[in-house]
Formats: structure tokens, sequence, C-alpha cells
């Protein structure tokens, strides 16, 4: 009987201890990865200006745009004054059904797949924060980034098949009615899980 219950021990420890080696799971980032860090200058996107556009791995493509649009909807009676990201081709944002991207903390995990109901796209343009201004009621502003002072966007480039994480680092002030861009970064290693901001 010891030796069963032995074996099962052993057993059971076999499994932990091969589950940590080898290829890092989906929530683990790797300790020894190498990033590769660009200052963005506390660069300020504001409306009726032009945007700025980030090449993060020096391919002489653009890879991500932020810019503004100004919406008319003569139905509800509004204007928009609209922030958004844009991802070039083989760029990927996680969205959700919401048509929303993750605000991530410094040293929140990005992973490779599909996460909390996000999912990653490429060629994809989603509104930020948006400020709405009635004919009729109080300005106000709205979206799932209004409140983000030093988040973390997560994408992913896709270099010969090969999946490459990084993150933009940006502030939204309302007050002065701009995004600001403090600084982008991207991992050296493909296939490679990183932590947001680090």
């Amino acid at each position: 009987m010891k030796s069963v219950k032995r074996g099962c021990v052993l057993a059971v420890l076999f499994v932990v201890v091969s589950c940590k080696k080898g290829t890092p799971t989906q929530g683990t980032p790797n300790p020894n990865i190498a990033m590769e860090y660009i200052n963005l200058y506390d660069r300020d996107i504001l409306a009726n200006a032009p945007g700025y556009a980030i090449d993060v791995n020096h391919d002489g493509r653009k890879d991500l745009h932020f810019v503004t649009q100004l919406v008319g909807d003569p139905v509800a009676q509004v204007d928009k004054i609209q922030f958004l990201v844009s991802s070039n081709i083989d760029v990927m944002l996680p969205v959700n059904s919401n048509e929303e991207i993750p605000v991530m903390n410094s040293g929140e995990t990005i992973v490779l797949d599909s996460f909390n109901g996000y999912q990653w796209f490429d060629l994809s343009s989603i509104i930020l924060v948006q400020k709405i201004i009635s004919f009729t009621e109080p300005d106000k502003w709205e979206g799932h980034w209004k409140e983000a002072r030093h988040k973390f966007i997560p994408y992913q480039v896709v270099i010969a098949g090969k999946r490459y994480n990084g993150w933009v680092e940006i502030s939204v002030d309302i007050t002065n009615e701009k995004l600001v861009l403090h600084k982008a970064a991207i991992c050296k290693n493909p296939e490679t899980i990183v932590k947001a901001g680090i």
C-alpha cells in the first residue's frame, strides 16, 4: 500500500515538474525575453490635427496609426470627435464583441492567443474614446479608455508566420481633449508572452 501511495506521489511530482519545463504556458511570461523600446516623447493626438503612425518593427511600413475623426449623426443630433487606433495587415489588436481593446495595467500579461473574450484581429480600427457634442445636452465623453492614465494597448506583429508581442503606453487627457503617446515596445523573440510596460 505504501509503495502505491509513493508511486502516486512520484507520478504527480513528475507531471508538475514536466509542466514547468519547455514552452511557457498561456499565462506565464518568459523571464529571458528581449524587448526593444521606442520613445514616443509624449506625443499629443489632437482633434482636427494630423495623427501619428508607428513602425514598430522597422520594416518601412507603418504598423499602428493613432488618429481622430469627426462624425456627424443628424438622427441623434450629435457630433462625435473620435480618437482611434488602427492596425495594418499582419498587425493584430485584441478586440472583444463590443469593439473594445483591453485597458492593460503595467505588469499584466500579453498572451499569444485569445483571452477573456478578446480575439486578435489585424486591419482593425477601434475607437478608444470619443467626445459626444450634443445640440440639446451637455457634452460628454464615452469609451473604454476615457479614464486611462499610463495604460497599455497590447498588439502583435506577424512576421514570417511568427507572432511578436508588444505594447503602446498611452494616456487620455479629457480636459485637454487629446491622447498622449508615451512609449512603445516590441519583443525581439517570436511566440513569446510578455508583460505590459516591462
